[in-house]
């Protein structure tokens, strides 16, 4: 078999860019949000359009408007925030509120620091007191350049970020880690030198970069752009409002909800039908298939494939070849594992140990059949879910 390289380390040579602000965004929420809009409420940029209705420090943040506009559209996966409608004649226009920028951010600290930054956006669900934290600073995927970009040019936001999680987790250790070759720090990290060769930069594998060991249990760890993303809410206290996205060899900062097409505008980038598009990175994006989606906080690309460059996927048969075993990380058997899951036969994919997959994509590249085998991984794995939390919720009648 042939050696893939697949590397994610670049000379990033262009500084962070800018967009244009939009006049309508389309703004992601998750299932477990809960909208505090209704269509045509008047919203300012920052205001919370969006929960968390749990009690709870760690989950996923409210979620905030990125414009001043009208909410348009309440949807069961985004909130539409168009252009407020100009005054009638001889009357005022409307000014909408903003949030102050919040002073308590300051003086708060671990879990109620915790809480209030969740509050603001930023998802703490991966923070746990006390642990040592790891900061992934390997660019997550090929062609996604973000988190060498942000070392870069963001150096003083990623610092008010870590000091703000000092301060939220009181992490026993801090680690950095960085390609091999590559002179890049952080002021109060432990720098560590790893492979940027897919699938070494994803989180499993860059925790055992760091610790040598696997999924070990007292070890928390975020991406440079996670770091990036609290550090914004730190120095400017106000809501996450943007994201960091590459975009064909460059970096925006982005707002929230910005639709796929104004961004490929705003960065000059022309595609037409003969351009496959991906949220996020090649490896595992999620296809696109309507331009007019907004940009999530976490994203981190979006991706385009010249159709016809790589072999479409299709739902072919296995032809028990052996090469998604050779190059999966987790040393388990795709192969098998998707054909249970091809035919629902998912209660089996257990014995396989499915839920160790770290669903890094590397079967479905090297697949020669061109199967959707990470895609069927995930199908088992969504449905084992399901399908757990469906009995945990059973109740024996009298």
């Amino acid at each position: 078999m042939m050696k893939l390289r697949l590397n994610t380390s670049v000379e990033i040579k262009d500084v962070l860019q800018n967009v244009p602000t939009p006049t309508l965004v389309r703004i992601p929420i998750q299932k477990k949000h809960k909208p505090i809009v209704k269509k045509k409420q008047i919203v300012g940029r920052g205001q919370v359009v969006a929960e968390n209705p749990s009690t709870s420090a760690y989950g996923i943040g409210f979620v905030h408007s990125s414009i001043d506009g009208i909410v348009e559209d309440v949807l069961p996966d985004a909130i539409v925030v168009g252009p407020i409608p100009a005054p009638k004649e001889g009357e005022e226009a409307v000014v909408p509120a903003r949030p102050e920028p919040c002073a308590e951010l300051d003086s708060l600290a671990n879990e109620e620091l915790c809480r209030k930054l969740l509050e603001l956006g930023i998802d703490t669900s991966r923070f746990h007191a006390s642990r040592a934290l790891i900061i992934n600073g390997l660019n997550p995927e090929p062609g996604v350049l973000v988190s060498e970009q942000l070392v870069r040019d963001a150096q003083d936001t990623l610092k008010a970020g870590l000091q703000i999680l000092e301060r939220a987790i009181k992490p026993g250790t801090v680690k950095l880690v960085v390609a091999s070759g590559k002179q890049i720090s952080l002021h109060g990290c432990t720098t560590v030198n790893a492979s940027d060769v897919y699938p070494a930069t994803i989180d499993p594998l860059v925790v055992h970069a760091a610790t040598g060991s696997e999924r070990p249990d007292n070890v928390d760890v975020i991406s440079i752009s996670a770091l990036y993303r609290v550090g914004l809410v730190a120095t400017t206290k106000l809501p996450l409002m943007e994201a960091a996205v590459t975009v064909g060899g460059k970096v925006y900062r982005v707002p929230t909800g910005m639709p796929v097409q104004d961004l490929l505008n705003a960065a000059g980038v022309e595609q037409g039908p003969e351009w496959k598009l991906a949220l996020n990175g090649p490896m595992r994006g999620e296809a696109l298939s309507d331009l007019s989606v907004g940009i999530p906080e976490n994203c981190t690309a979006v991706t385009l494939v010249r159709d016809g460059l790589y072999p479409s996927v299709q739902p072919n048969p296995c032809i028990n070849c052996g090469e998604c075993v050779l190059v999966c990380p987790a040393r388990i058997q795709p192969g098998m594992i998707s054909r249970y899951a091809e035919f629902n036969i998912f209660e089996s994919t257990r014995s396989q140990h499915v839920e160790a997959c770290l669903e890094c994509g590397m079967c479905t590249f090297v697949c020669p059949a061109n199967r959707p085998v990470m895609q069927y991984l995930l199908l088992a794995k969504k449905q084992l879910t399901a399908q757990d939390e469906a009995v945990s919720t059973c109740r024996l009648q009298d």
